[in-house]
């Protein structure tokens, strides 16, 4: 029995022996430090996407559709032609205020968004590339909002009755960027071409009758007729049930209507 002892006692004594020198071959080594392991990196926190942060509404409202709208029409006239016509001027100022006017009824969560909006207006703080970009993320998958904001900036461009050589291209610059298919830019592009040939031939009783308003004529109440009538059609052309329809062939001439008969009985002089 004792014999038997000493043989296993020996055997035990010869495995741990050999254990060991396995061991002290090939020592365990420690993990180094990964210092550009995936663990280690920090990437930039955007505090703005965090609900427990207090973010400036302002800045909130850029990342919106509607902010980002409004920031692209601000860089889209930086760095467009200035119109030296205060008839154009206004025209194309009650446009944009229709528009602002017309999605902050529609907005909540924000206090004074029409203010809001006109400050982003004035001060886009992103350019045209990535504002498209951004734009296409708020609107991802309604490629008919793209469209629509195009067609728009055609509008604000032929203000003046044409389309001068850099809006032209500031348009195809941002149509690329918010990548419209080249067949429904062309179109529309065409479309606005082919409405801004027609002639107009408003008679002064016609201007009186397509602003409804009466003799004597007050340049106060001329341009408040001319704001009411201008809104009325933007809110139309934005109504959601026009959204298929081309803003050139269902909308326009009737801002060239009403722009003409406001420049008829318009006291102000070119």
């Amino acid at each position: 029995m004792e014999i038997i002892l000493l043989i296993l006692a020996g055997a035990v004594v010869y495995y741990l022996y050999v254990t060991l020198q396995e061991y002290l071959k090939n020592p365990i080594a420690p993990i180094p430090k990964d210092t550009n392991s995936q663990a280690s990196k920090f990437e930039e926190y955007d505090l703005s996407a965090d609900p427990y942060v207090n973010i400036d509404p302002l800045v909130k409202l850029r990342k919106t559709e509607q902010g980002l709208i409004v920031a692209l029409i601000g860089s889209f006239l930086n760095s467009s032609k200035k119109l030296e016509n205060s008839k154009q001027d206004f025209i194309k100022n009650t446009l944009i205020d229709g528009l602002i006017e017309n999605m902050s009824e529609n907005m909540n969560g924000f206090e004074d968004s029409k203010n809001a909006l006109n400050k982003i207006l004035k001060a886009p703080d992103e350019d045209l590339q990535s504002l498209c970009k951004m734009f296409l993320q708020a609107t991802y998958g309604e490629y008919k909002k793209s469209l629509k904001f195009v067609e728009f900036l055609f509008i604000l461009a032929y203000v003046d009755g044409e389309l001068d050589e850099e809006e032209k291209e500031n348009i195809i610059d941002i149509a690329a960027f918010l990548e419209l298919n080249n067949d429904d830019f062309n179109q529309i592009y065409d479309d606005f071409e082919k409405e801004n040939l027609v002639e107009l031939t408003t008679t002064h009783s016609e201007a009186l009758k397509i602003l409804d308003i009466q003799e004597p004529i007050e340049e106060d109440v001329l341009e408040k007729k001319t704001q009411i009538t201008i809104k009325n059609q933007i809110k139309s052309l934005l109504d959601i049930k026009n959204i298929g329809k081309s803003f050139a062939k269902n909308s326009f001439l009737k801002l060239k209507e009403t722009q003409f008969a406001y420049n008829i009985l318009s006291s102000k002089g070119n």
